[in-house]
């Protein structure tokens, strides 16, 4: 049975205004800025000065993504004091740093993790995401357990090229690095049904709501090309071709 289309919610109406921001090491080659925005907390920022669709694709994907339920780091759009406004992924306190090595060890049962890391690898798959190396997941303790979520988009959909290159298979570039690594840590631990699950709702999605997302960020972050190039590449099959290559590949083993 067919999937409904996803519900896209914008994540605020109006931009967060930083009383203050700052040069921090956050570890990132796409950012060194972070933002302190009251009572919601600290973002890191990402700007156009990277390049110039940064903020668009750190918005795209992390609103699509959530649309699709791949969990995220909460995100929104920040008024800084430069003037600008630009994107911000929160700051959590309480991240697991070397989650991996936890989990090897047995202390952070990886099992927990296992859905959500295959539908985030899913996503990554399909918006090209070529950075998704083991510090781009956010795991945080989660009562008894943990949880993943995902972030930054920096290396993602446009900033490759539009449209999205070829899936990737190249076992020098991290996103896949990383997932063979887990893999000869943990066994074939990709859950095909939660990675489908993704696809699925990425390809119900219709073109009001892709409409919905760009349209809910400055308009400057996007050129009408790119927009258009966006629009017609999402009505025109593309999007389902790519997830059909998507799944053969995770059913035959080629992306596993």
């Amino acid at each position: 049975m067919a999937l409904a289309p996803a519900q896209v919610n914008v994540p605020q109406l109006v931009a967060l205004d930083a009383l203050f921001c700052g040069a921090a090491d956050f570890g990132s080659q796409d950012t060194n800025e972070g933002c302190f925005c009251g009572d919601a907390g600290t973002f890191v920022i990402k700007k156009n000065n990277v390049h110039p669709g940064l903020p668009h694709c750190e918005w795209f994907c992390s609103s699509l993504a959530a649309a699709v339920g791949v969990p995220q780091v909460p995100f929104s759009i920040v008024r800084h004091p430069d003037g600008n406004l630009w994107f911000g992924s929160q700051w959590m306190n309480g991240k697991t740093r070397d989650w991996w090595n936890l989990a090897v060890q047995g202390t952070i049962d990886f099992a927990a993790l296992a859905d959500d890391l295959s539908r985030i690898y899913a996503f990554d798959l399909f918006v090209h995401n070529v950075d998704r190396h083991a510090n781009n997941f956010m795991v945080v303790p989660d009562g008894n357990t943990h949880k993943v979520l995902s972030f930054d988009y920096s290396r993602s959909w446009i900033v490759n090229g539009f449209p999205p290159p070829g899936l990737m298979i190249d076992p020098l570039i991290p996103t896949v690095s990383v997932k063979n690594w887990l893999k000869n840590q943990f066994g074939n631990y990709i859950s095909i049904n939660a990675a489908i699950e993704v696809l699925d709702r990425i390809e119900a999605l219709d073109a009001g709501g892709v409409q919905r997302i760009i349209g809910a960020h400055p308009k400057d972050w996007l050129t009408q090309q790119e927009e258009d190039a966006i629009n017609d590449w999402w009505g025109n099959g593309m999007v389902s071709a790519r997830v059909a290559a998507i799944k053969t590949g995770l059913n035959d083993g080629t992306l596993t």
